[in-house]
C-alpha cells in the first residue's frame, strides 16, 4: 500500500509540473509584446472619420479618429477591454492633444498605449477612402 501512495504522488507531481508548465508557456505565448509606432504626415490626410485596428495577441483596440482640417479633432475607443479602457481612453486623448503620437505611455499599461498607438496609426495610414464618404 505503501508503494502504491508514493506512486500515486509521484503521478501527481508529475502531472501539476506538467500543469504549471503548460499555463507558463501559454502565458509567454499570449503576451502581448511593444509595438513600433511610427509617425504620422497629417498635412496629406483628408477631412474625415477613419477607423483603425491592432490587435496584440490578446489585446485589441478600435479606434474612431476624425480629422478636420488636417488635425485629429477627435479619437474614439470603439472597441477595448473594459479593464483598460480609462487607459486607452488616456492615451487617445494625449494623442488628440498632442496631435502626435510620441507620446508617454500610460504608467501600467504600457501594452495597452501601444496597441492604441498602432490602431491609431493603422487608421492614418490607411487613410485612402475617409469612411464619411462612403
Amino acid at each position: 500500500m505503501k508503494g502504491k501512495w508514493k506512486q500515486m504522488r509521484l503521478y501527481l507531481l508529475t502531472a501539476t509540473v506538467a500543469l504549471c508548465a503548460g499555463f507558463a508557456i501559454t502565458a509567454l505565448l499570449l503576451r502581448p509584446q511593444r509595438l513600433e509606432i511610427g509617425a504620422i504626415d497629417l498635412s496629406a490626410i483628408q477631412d474625415g472619420d477613419y477607423i483603425g485596428v491592432c490587435q496584440n495577441k490578446v489585446l485589441f483596440a478600435v479606434v474612431k479618429v476624425r480629422v478636420q482640417d488636417h488635425k485629429m479633432a477627435d479619437i474614439e475607443i470603439v472597441e477595448h477591454k473594459a479593464s483598460y479602457m480609462e487607459q486607452a481612453e488616456r492615451t487617445a486623448r494625449a494623442v488628440c492633444s498632442e496631435q502626435s503620437l510620441e507620446v508617454d505611455a500610460i504608467t501600467g499599461a504600457t501594452l495597452t498605449s501601444d496597441t492604441v498607438l498602432k490602431a491609431i496609426e493603422n487608421a492614418l495610414v490607411h487613410a485612402e477612402t475617409p469612411s464619411t464618404s462612403k
